[in-house]
């Protein structure tokens, strides 16, 4: 068994939306693994960007992206268990067909679900460590991992662990797997602090900073021009 864990400060801050997040609808698929269609509203991505993950990876996005955001405001899927765990069973169903793998069937409770907010807010410390307090200590997040032979030989390393445990072992495995394959540092959240949504960079240059150009961009580079303006006439 393996275990492989992230250090970072917890951050628990959610800034008010200053941005407007496009909402786009979920592409088609030829994948014969995909047997199910996932509403939109459940995948906490696809509220604010097209910008997604076309890899197990996505799960990570997912996580990050349960924040509330965008205008109008949209809710915090973690914000009870019963939220978390519609917004979970839709993600973890887009993560299997990706991945070729089977999800278990998780229940989040309310211990759990402390420690789904402790992974976002570490993941996003580990992305951008906006409103970190200087103060604070920094927290490990813990995942194991089993390596498997099944009957025909193959072998593989899968996430192991119970309900949110196996979460949490399932995300930073993705991340140390895409990590290796240096595609890891390709999601990003945008620099729109206020927006702060995860996005995807598969631009060649990787130079992407803003999940959306005319949502975020557009509106930062007028504030900087018409201070730059301001500064001259004074």
């Amino acid at each position: 068994m393996y275990s492989t864990f992230m250090t970072a400060p917890c951050v628990r801050s959610a800034h008010p939306p200053d941005c407007t997040p496009a909402i786009k609808s979920p592409s088609a698929t030829a994948d014969d693994r995909s047997l199910y269609t996932i509403p939109m509203s459940l995948l906490a991505s696809q509220r604010y960007t097209d910008r997604v993950v076309a890899s197990p990876l996505v799960l990570v996005q997912e996580i990050l992206n349960t924040r509330s955001a965008g205008r109008p405001l949209q809710p915090d899927l973690l914000s009870s268990p019963s939220s978390a765990n519609a917004w979970l069973a839709a993600a973890l169903k887009e993560w299997a067909r990706l991945s070729g793998m089977n999800a278990p069937v998780i229940e989040v409770d309310t211990a759990g679900l402390v420690r789904l907010q402790q992974l976002r807010d570490n993941l996003q410390f580990h992305l951008n460590g906006a409103g970190v307090p200087p103060d604070w200590a920094p927290q490990d997040i813990r995942g194991s991992l089993a390596v498997t032979m099944d009957k025909s030989g193959a072998v593989k390393i899968v996430p192991k662990g119970k309900d949110v445990s196996w979460v949490i072992s399932a995300a930073l495995y993705e991340i140390s797997r895409e990590d290796q394959m240096d595609r890891w540092r390709r999601l990003k959240l945008c620099k729109n602090e206020k927006c702060s949504v995860a996005f995807y960079d598969n631009t060649n240059n990787n130079n992407s900073v803003w999940h959306d150009l005319q949502i975020c961009g557009n509106a930062a580079n007028l504030r900087a021009s018409r201070r730059r303006r301001a500064a001259m006439s004074a």
